[in-house]
């Protein structure tokens, strides 16, 4: 936690969040308040005030999200898959403890059911009556059901052909980390196969600069299960720069021309977007040559026994 990394021992005017990017590399933050620190069954989580970008969540010392941000990363996340399928009305999402993905998933009128999976109930009840900001009521929603379990377990246990849309927000697959068996070519086996036949799948998968292996590795992870797949990115300042994403479907599925996106939004979500839109969507999915060349001579196929892990 915060208090145990010695931050109230600094003779600063201000306490510093040390996050390591990767061996070579760390980014530090001020720290106004502490709001939260403790650590559950599975994992550290400290909620903080930053000066510049307010309120955060920090599990197991790396930045989760920030009220600065991250509808930036839940947008980018949610509305293109969903978007993507004709008419998504059963929705599942593993990990997303603070209740945000769950929030952009509910904006789409189509949704009936939406089944949220996080192994970390804890987690869950402190997003509920700390991270308000986030979530936004989304938990109360007649829509939703919470379920307490292992993301995988769970999948493993769900019958064929069960769901629209898949959405993994997940931690990093960090050595050791809850969510390693997440990201490998067994789990998406049984992604594949609770979806629909025009089910659609994404996941965050972390960035392509920053961990550019593991990034590649995800993506072609995926694309050995999957016929078609799709790698896109955002740029989230809480994450010092671009973020990756890899979308997926059981069927090949064309992507919504930039200039169909915002009648769609008009026509099928409740409310306006903060950052997603038709031009933001035209960026996202244009990644630059470098990032081609990332995904296309970097990584391996993630396997059981020999899952990806973040650098740090």
């Amino acid at each position: 936690m915060l208090e145990e990394r010695g931050l109230a021992k600094f003779k600063l005017p201000w306490r510093l969040f040390v996050e390591w990017i990767n061996p070579g590399e760390a980014c530090f933050r001020s720290v106004e308040r502490i709001l939260l620190s403790l650590k559950t069954k599975f994992q550290e989580i400290d909620i903080v005030e930053l000066a510049e970008l307010g309120k955060a969540l920090v599990i197991d010392g790396k930045l989760q999200s920030t009220l600065y941000d991250e509808y930036w990363y839940h947008e980018a996340l949610v509305h293109p898959p969903m978007l993507a399928h004709p008419h998504p009305t059963k929705v599942l999402i593993i990990g997303g403890g603070e209740g945000a993905t769950l929030r952009e998933v509910l904006k789409h009128k189509s949704v009936r059911e939406v089944v949220m999976v996080d192994v970390d109930e804890e987690m869950i009840k402190i997003a509920r009556e700390h991270l308000v900001e986030w979530h936004q009521g989304a938990f109360n929603d007649g829509r939703v059901k919470i379920i307490v379990e292992d993301g995988r377990k769970f999948v493993e246990n769900t019958t064929n052909n069960t769901y629209d849309v898949v959405i993994l927000d997940l931690v990093d697959p960090t050595e050791g980390g809850p969510a390693t068996h997440l990201y490998t070519r067994e789990f998406y086996q049984e992604i594949y196969r609770i979806l629909v036949d025009d089910g659609i799948m994404v996941t965050q998968a972390t960035s392509p600069i920053l961990m550019p292996k593991v990034y590649a590795t995800i993506y072609k992870t995926i694309s050995s299960v999957f016929p078609s797949v799709t790698p896109y990115i955002t740029y989230v300042r809480s994450y010092n720069g671009l973020w990756g994403f890899v979308m997926a479907s059981k069927k090949r599925y064309a992507i919504p021309s930039a200039d169909k996106i915002d009648k769609m939004i008009r026509e099928r979500i409740h409310g306006e977007l903060k950052f997603y839109d038709s031009q933001t969507h035209q960026w996202m999915f244009s990644l630059p040559k470098p990032i081609r060349k990332i995904v296309e001579e970097m990584g391996e196929i993630a396997t059981d026994t020999n899952p990806p892990y973040t650098p740090t």
